[in-house]
């Protein structure tokens, strides 16, 4: 008896794993609450892929002013599908996320969050978008990025500024655009318009023939170098902002135009050498002021030194 109370009390203390019985709760059941907010309406998932059904014209909110990174300030726009979309991001499908999306032929805008936090193995960014809103793709990743769509550069980069691409690709007959071993530029060559800040390497050169660096076109952890080619005329606002492993950078004897917060956040960067007369505006202020190391120096090729002041 005294047996059969002991094991009694062991069962009770150990509760239901000792009855072979589970305590976990039971998995999401993310397709009861797509069923819930009507999303099943629009999409639906297959294996690992996200299709976007036919019919559906726009993603996530409309909205009548959008972020602008380079000017800092909101913009007005205006766009032409005022009816808002279903929005995707990587919570609402559990634990197992999509990694391909299917987008439909009818889509011609895409508002701020439209995806977030998704992780892509591949993306089309289809020809048919007309509207492209700034931050549409809210913090996702980029294994491989196509570019099919001919919108303006700038409104196609905003739309990716807290992105990580590790490649891009661009057809070999697109009107505005190439992908150079992953990199993308202008059509003529001449601009360089994004450095895939997923990538890995720490030394990049800065094909000969580019003219111009467009604004917030580099923005890696991985790049301790970069060589910039003779010839090189301008450097864009925020061009090398938040490389925070580039340690010294030469400015070719070329360029005649930097932009400000061109070094934003470059926290390793030590030296940077400059054509003689050309300065750099320095951003320095309190708010902006740890974002910099402290024997930061701008030299120019007439052996003045320049202090950043702190």
């Amino acid at each position: 008896m005294k047996r059969i109370f002991l094991l009694l009390l062991a069962l009770v203390l150990l509760g239901p794993a000792a009855l072979g019985e589970e305590d976990d709760d039971p998995p999401y059941d993310w397709r009861a609450d797509w069923e819930a907010w009507g999303y099943d309406q629009y999409a639906e998932v297959q294996d690992d892929t996200l299709i976007i059904f036919e019919g559906v014209t726009a993603l996530s909110q409309a909205s009548h002013s959008t972020w602008d990174p380079i000017s800092r300030e909101f913009v007005k726009t205006k766009p032409k599908f005022l009816e808002n979309g279903p929005r995707f991001e990587d919570m609402m499908f559990g634990d197992h996320p999509p990694h391909q999306v299917s987008l439909p032929s009818t889509l011609r805008y895409m508002g701020w969050e439209s995806f977030y936090c998704l992780h892509f193995n591949a993306f089309t960014l289809p020809e048919q978008l007309e509207v492209l809103e700034a931050g549409a793709f809210e913090f996702c990743f980029f294994d491989v990025l196509r570019i099919e769509s001919t919108l303006p550069a700038q409104e196609l980069l905003n739309s990716f500024y807290d992105c990580t691409v590790v490649t891009y690709e661009v057809p070999e007959d697109h009107p505005l655009y190439q992908a150079i071993d992953g990199v993308l530029f202008s059509k003529d060559g001449k601009t360089l318009l994004a450095y895939p800040g997923g990538r890995t390497d720490e030394h990049y050169d800065v094909p000969a023939g580019v003219e111009h660096i467009w604004p917030y076109a580099f923005g890696t952890d991985y790049l301790k170098t970069i060589s910039l080619p003779i010839g090189l005329k301008t450097i864009g606002s925020g061009a090398f902002a938040t490389c925070g492993r580039l340690q010294s950078i030469a400015v070719p004897l070329t360029v005649t135009e930097i932009g400000d917060y061109a070094f934003w956040r470059c926290v390793s960067l030590e030296l940077v050498s400059l054509p003689d007369g050309l300065t750099i505006n320095k951003d320095i202020n309190p708010r902006h002021v740890q974002y910099y190391t402290d024997d930061f120096i701008y030299r120019g090729d007439n052996g003045d030194t320049l202090s950043s002041g702190h």
